[in-house]
């Protein structure tokens, strides 16, 4: 008899211990992720359909001639939507495109690495250089005179087709600008991008 009791006691010692570790397993799946990727940027989720198709529109109406690579959800300084493009020349570029479908700005593309090469808080996108020399002061003076002043953040090679020069600026009213500069020291377009702290 006791040895009966021993078995039942066992039996449900055992259930015990599978329910308590189902519950564990079920409310660990219960609690959303907070694992990031290995370069610790969040994931985004890609596009299809009508909402694709609208922002890929949006990146070619702002950079024609453009191959988009992808469409994701979100995006840097809040952006709605961005779009992942290879331009005419070959430099790989983000269109950062809002709840409108209006593309509002055109980044480097700066990877997996996040604020690095190419970022606000870093130096040339890929495939660009920083200028020097008679290069850079006469890019320079072009942009100073357009925009009296503001502060040179940096100076460098364009990598898209629009222009082969570019300085990043701060202008006098807290604006932040990408300006373009031609091969003939004449500034040509302005991008602004959302400040940031």
């Amino acid at each position: 008899m006791p040895t009966k009791f021993r078995k039942l006691a066992a039996s449900i010692a055992a259930l015990a211990a599978l329910a308590l570790g189902g519950a564990a397993i079920a409310g660990a799946a219960d609690k959303p992720s907070t694992s990031k990727p290995p370069d610790g940027r969040p994931q985004r989720d890609a596009l299809s359909g009508a909402t694709a198709a609208k922002v890929k529109a949006a990146a070619l109406a702002k950079v024609p001639g453009a191959t988009v690579l992808r469409t994701e959800a979100g995006g840097p300084y809040g952006s709605a939507y961005h779009a992942h493009i290879r331009t005419s020349s070959g430099a790989e570029r983000v269109v950062l495109v809002n709840a409108s479908f209006k593309a509002t700005s055109v980044e480097a593309d700066r990877g997996r690495g996040g604020k690095g090469p190419g970022g606000h808080g870093g130096g040339p996108g890929r495939g660009e250089k920083a200028l020097t020399g008679d290069t850079k002061t006469k890019v320079e003076a072009a942009v100073k005179a357009k925009y009296p002043g503001a502060t040179i953040v940096r100076t460098e090679t364009n990598g898209d087709s629009a222009a082969p020069y570019e300085s990043h600026i701060k202008t006098s009213d807290g604006k932040e600008l990408e300006v373009l500069v031609s091969k003939d020291f004449a500034v040509v377009d302005a991008r602004e991008h959302p400040a940031h702290p």
